[in-house]
């Protein structure tokens, strides 16, 4: 057995020299982006060319064909079986004398199957757990079982609005509701409904379930913390605030769309009651058999402070690359490296409880944010020109102007005038509604009036990158081209 690593600094120098290759499969590498910074022989294996060919560690295959896509597992599958990706996993093997690990930011049953054919070990928990957590209900449940209560909510089958009215008299939910669906991404089946006309909008959605959580409508602030639960206990990252809805940024009512780092957001008592809560959560999936790292959002009752669980997920997430860029994981660990330990089972004696602690003193000091641009305009629309990757600022005209072309957002930190600016879609794709354009890591706050608007620093950098997109309509031809699909969305596949 390999000796323990015990500290911060073996941590780092055990992945610094680390042997084994490490592959993350991905329509981009947005969620573990500077991993490979950390990670000796880590490569980003992705169908989206963020960075023009310039990281070193991202391969992204020839795709000669057009390739019509339902889901990002579709996508992933694509990727494991192109030859150049295979090829790349027998010559790494053959260089390293090593089977590779492999992660998914979604997996399915066939994922897993192909990456055991290629000789990879996947380093997550088993699809069939995953999906069972992953679920709003079950969420709901081992919240209740870790004494981490939900927003007053009822489980139920709603097959009309009359079933809505009398469940929601029966449990004491008042009169408006969020209603969620056992499964969803991003707010997409989050729903808002403040009278019939509301519920009769979604209602096909809402009764094809074969139940749904049905919550009482709190004005609330967002947040969301990321967790490691492992063989010696729950470690805990800092708390961002989350932003929800925002109409200049994303197209979904209930959708995420940023997220916040900033010391004045919350108070140390709150940051300290959802750090334990969060503890406690990840005991307890550790017990039920689910290990390595998963995200909570929690919901802060304007009304009286109460702290309520919002959902989990127990996946890579959205918030992963703000929280392993945040100015204490970059000064200790990011905290996926500990995920890394769990599934490659190697001895840890570092402790959870110091390590906590720690992250509650500093976790949020510095200012780091983030924005995700989706395009908010109803007609597709090819794009004519787009910025690329890379580090920032604003010209005297509110315009993007490139300080320097590149693949590492850590470029632009602890600079409060720059923003490292992620493109998603580039020049010559198909602009659709609600697709993912680009992500925006920042330096600075970025809303006002808690969290429920953004403040006017946040909207020049808004209203720049969006600018700096530009669109065009599209020919005869493309559009028949189009037509030949029944979604938008399998034109480009989500990278969030």
């Amino acid at each position: 057995m390999s000796k323990p690593l015990s500290s911060i600094a073996d941590i780092r120098a055990f992945f610094a020299n680390n042997d084994t290759p490490y592959y993350f499969v991905s329509p981009s590498n947005f969620n573990l982006i500077n991993m490979d910074k950390w990670v000796k022989n880590w490569t980003n294996i992705n169908y989206i060319d963020c960075f023009d060919g310039q990281s070193p560690n991202v391969l992204v295959p020839s795709n000669t064909a057009i390739e019509v896509f339902e889901s990002v597992e579709q996508i992933n599958h694509y990727l494991l079986r192109h030859p150049e990706v295979t090829a790349r996993i027998q010559h790494d093997k053959q260089t390293l004398k090593k089977n590779g690990r492999v992660m998914f930011l979604f997996f399915n049953p066939e994922l897993e199957a192909l990456a055991a054919e290629l000789g990879l070990t996947v380093q997550l928990p088993k699809h069939e757990l995953v999906k069972n957590v992953d679920s709003k209900i079950t969420t709901t449940q081992i919240g209740n079982a870790a004494g981490v209560l939900s927003v007053p909510n009822v489980l139920a089958k709603v097959d009309s609005y009359q079933t809505l009215l009398s469940l929601a008299q029966m449990h004491h939910l008042g009169s408006r509701w969020v209603i969620q669906s056992a499964y969803g991404d991003s707010g997409k089946t989050t729903y808002f409904i403040d009278n019939e006309a509301d519920y009769h909008a979604v209602a096909k959605e809402i009764e094809s379930e074969e139940a749904v959580k049905v919550m009482k409508r709190i004005a609330c602030i967002g947040t969301a913390i990321e967790a490691c639960a492992t063989k010696t206990g729950t470690f805990v990252a800092p708390l961002l605030s989350e932003m929800i809805g925002f109409e200049e940024l994303t197209v979904y009512q209930g959708g995420w769309c940023g997220n916040e780092l900033i010391q004045a957001s919350f108070s140390d008592a709150v940051r300290a009651d959802i750090h334990a809560k969060t503890e406690r959560l990840g005991n307890e999936l550790y017990q039920r058999g689910y290990r390595g790292y998963f995200e909570v959002d929690y919901l802060i009752d304007q009304d009286d402070g109460q702290i309520y669980l919002g959902e989990l997920n127990p996946r890579i997430t959205g918030i992963s690359a703000l929280t392993n860029m945040s100015p204490f994981c970059q000064s200790t660990i990011p905290l996926f490296l500990l995920h890394l330990i769990e599934f490659a089972d190697i001895p840890l004696s570092l402790s959870p409880k110091d390590y906590n602690a720690q992250s509650l003193a500093l976790g949020a000091q510095g200012e780091s944010s983030q924005m995700i641009f989706k395009y908010t305009a109803n007609p597709l629309r090819k794009i004519a020109a787009a910025p690329v990757s890379g580090v920032y600022r604003l010209n005297a005209a509110d315009e993007l102007e490139l300080v320097q072309a590149s693949h590492q957002p850590v470029d632009s930190q602890q600079h409060p005038d720059l923003a490292y600016v992620l493109r998603i879609m580039n020049q010559d794709d198909y602009a659709y509604h609600g697709g993912d354009l680009a992500i925006a890591f920042l330096n600075i706050p970025i809303t006002e009036h808690q969290g429920q608007r953004l403040n006017t620093q946040a909207t020049r950098w808004v209203n720049a990158i969006h600018k700096a997109f530009v669109m065009r309509e599209l020919t005869q031809e493309e559009q028949q081209l189009v037509a030949r699909y029944s979604k938008p969305s399998s034109i480009k596949a989500s990278a969030s």
